[in-house]
Parts: C-alpha cells; structure tokens; sequence
C-alpha cells in the first residue's frame, strides 16, 4: 500500500484558480488544520471553483466578526470567478 494513503496531509492538489491546496475531503482539510501551528484562526471551507475540493485558510476578518456568513462568501468567490477577477 502507498504510505501517503493514510496520511492527509500528503493527499492534496493544486487549485490553480485559488492558489491554494486542495483536500479531496473534508475531514483531511480538517486533519490537517488541527495540526497547522496557529489552527485558532484557521477555517475549512469549500473550493468556489471545484466541486469536492476543500481548502484550509484564515476566517475573513468579517466573517469572524458577524457581518457575513458563509453562504455570502461562497456567493462572492462564485461571483468574482465568473466574472474573472479571481
């Protein structure tokens, strides 16, 4: 057996489109989020551009401060793609 299948931090892709890794599952994106130094501020969420694709990063400041929700994000990363500013 390939000794990266149990290992979610070696299962990932590029996302040419975010420029971030991308975890083909949710629960690798969080695996790994709980072992990234400084995981307080970290956040999984969704790839605005592949389906199944789920990227480890920062909470948007607004976010985290109550003045958007996920959805609204996720609707502005589809947005700014489709309009080719991402």
């Amino acid at each position: 057996m390939n000794p990266r299948a149990h290992n979610p931090i070696a299962r990932w892709t590029w996302c040419e489109k975010c420029e971030h890794r991308g975890y083909h599952a949710r629960s690798d994106a969080k695996t790994v989020r709980k072992r990234h130094h400084g995981e307080k501020g970290m956040s999984v969420f969704v790839c605005p551009h592949t389906d199944g694709m789920f990227h480890v990063g920062h909470r948007p400041d607004a976010l985290t401060g109550g003045e958007i929700d996920r959805q609204l994000l996720r609707n502005q990363a589809v947005q700014a793609a489709a309009a080719g500013e991402w």
